[in-house]
């Protein structure tokens, strides 16, 4: 974990933001893990309980569940960012958007991996994989939903925080969709790779953006 919160500083070294933010994004991150599983039990009162082999079946049932995956995923990792975001003044440019859906996606990865290997779902060569792995992961699939957040936040865009949301969604249920379908984990690792080369490419202008005052 302590890599990604070393790349991630580094990748706001324009302006960066105080630690202490960092920090607080990373553990409501990882404390967001329980929204992610109350959000989970709802979706089984509601009769749409979730599991990896329904993303491994048939197309009809696989692709609502990866969705699913995804609405309660990233909508419970967008949470303490929106708070974070309107809480603090140092929310004052729009890269702070990617950046601290980043560092709250990172805690989520690193405590989603501490409960499975406590569960015993996780052997510790997997979980050491997972721990490498999950952080930038997650923190690519969060991007879209962050910059949404700053668009909403500093210039009232209410409907990029929707399209941006939106975005992390469908990225997420079709990374984990590829992942779980047979034949098709090069997709995954495709939709990781395009997501993490957009991300680069609208950082290069996000960052030399003027910030606005709040």
């Amino acid at each position: 974990m302590g890599a990604w919160v070393i790349y991630l500083r580094w990748k706001d070294k324009v302006r960066p933001e105080p630690p202490v933010i960092i920090a607080v994004s990373l553990a409501a991150g990882a404390l967001s893990v329980g929204s992610g599983l109350l959000g989970y039990r709802v979706l089984d009162g509601l009769g749409r309980t979730v599991t990896w082999g329904a993303l491994a079946g048939d197309w009809s049932e696989a692709i609502p569940a990866a969705l699913s995956i995804g609405l309660v995923e990233e909508s419970a990792k967008l949470l303490p960012v929106s708070l974070v975001a309107w809480g603090s003044r140092h929310f004052d440019e729009l890269w702070d958007g990617p950046v601290y859906a980043a560092a709250a996606a990172v805690g989520f990865a690193f405590a989603e991996t501490l409960s499975l290997l406590f569960a015993g779902e996780l052997g510790l060569v997997d979980g050491i994989a997972r721990a490498i792995a999950a952080p930038i992961t997650h923190a690519v699939l969060s991007a879209p939903a962050g910059l949404g957040l700053a668009h909403a936040v500093l210039h009232r865009r209410w409907w990029a925080l929707l399209i941006g949301l939106g975005a992390s969604i469908v990225l997420h249920g079709a990374y984990d969709l590829f992942l779980a379908q047979p034949g098709t984990h090069v997709l995954g690792a495709a939709v990781i790779a395009g997501a993490w080369l957009w991300l680069l490419w609208v950082g290069r202008d996000l960052v030399r953006r003027r910030s606005v005052p709040r």
